[in-house]
């Protein structure tokens, strides 16, 4: 008899190119898995722990996606557009894990990852009920995940890498707002701090060093590199079993 709670079970991870990742650039080039059932992908957070307990992923990932749509723009990258529709009705876990693009879509943006940026999404407030805002487009999203998986273990993962620390704090407020679980991936009481973390109760020193330590190639690419994606399948790991 497999003890392991995580056995077997399918999760559906749903995130941008923090969870698809982006190795441009990368010294060491794309980690690969050379074999088992998931040979040829890429050896992020989720594959890694997937692998290590025996689960079904249904990996919903892509990189450049936002949570939002930015009206009128012909934009179509967005989760809350009908991507979390195609979430599997069998998933067990499901984690969602977006912010870093809404972020370079919004008014006055400077930043980007090299994605697309057409168009404009605020963030909006808590009570917003559409796809256009930040806040109405998680709103619109956890209400049909709740409903349509009332059974699934749903978690939040506060993006890391933000333009600024309002989208941390946004995605704090819509966890507890709608009774779910998150991990702060900018660092708190419950989790190290991971790269460009936006935290300003954590030493800025540090999260300097966290981001040259965990990017790819910094300063021009500073998405997780491999050894990111490893650490964090750690206490993402962990978290996950608490779900």
């Amino acid at each position: 008899m497999n003890n392991n709670i995580l056995y077997g079970k399918k999760w559906a991870v749903c995130g941008d190119s923090f969870t698809n990742g982006d190795f441009k650039g990368s010294p060491e080039g794309e980690p690969l898995f050379s074999d088992g059932p998931f040979a040829g992908k890429r050896k992020t957070y989720d594959y890694l722990i997937a692998e290590r307990n025996g689960m079904l992923l249904q990996h919903l990932a892509v990189g450049g996606m936002t949570m939002a749509y930015p009206a009128g723009s012909g934009f179509s990258n967005c989760f809350s557009a009908g991507l979390y529709r195609q979430i599997d009705p069998d998933a067990d876990y499901i984690t969602l894990y977006f912010g870093i693009n809404d972020s370079h879509h919004r008014p006055k943006s400077t930043g980007d990852d090299g994605e697309i940026k057409t168009g404009v999404i605020p963030l909006g407030t808590i009570d917003d009920s559409d796809t256009g805002s930040f806040f109405g487009a998680w709103n619109i999203v956890l209400e049909q995940l709740i409903s349509s998986h009332p059974y699934a273990h749903i978690g939040i993962l506060v993006s890391n890498g933000c333009e600024t620390d309002d989208y941390r704090r946004a995605e704090i407020a819509l966890a507890e707002k709608w009774g779910l679980p998150y991990l702060d991936l900018n660092g708190d009481a419950r989790c190290p701090v991971m790269g460009r973390s936006t935290n300003p109760a954590i030493l800025p020193a540090v999260r300097d060093l966290r981001t040259r330590l965990f990017a790819v190639n910094y300063p021009s690419n500073t998405h997780p590199n491999a050894k990111a994606h490893e650490y964090e399948s750690r206490f993402i790991e962990n978290w996950l079993r608490s779900l």
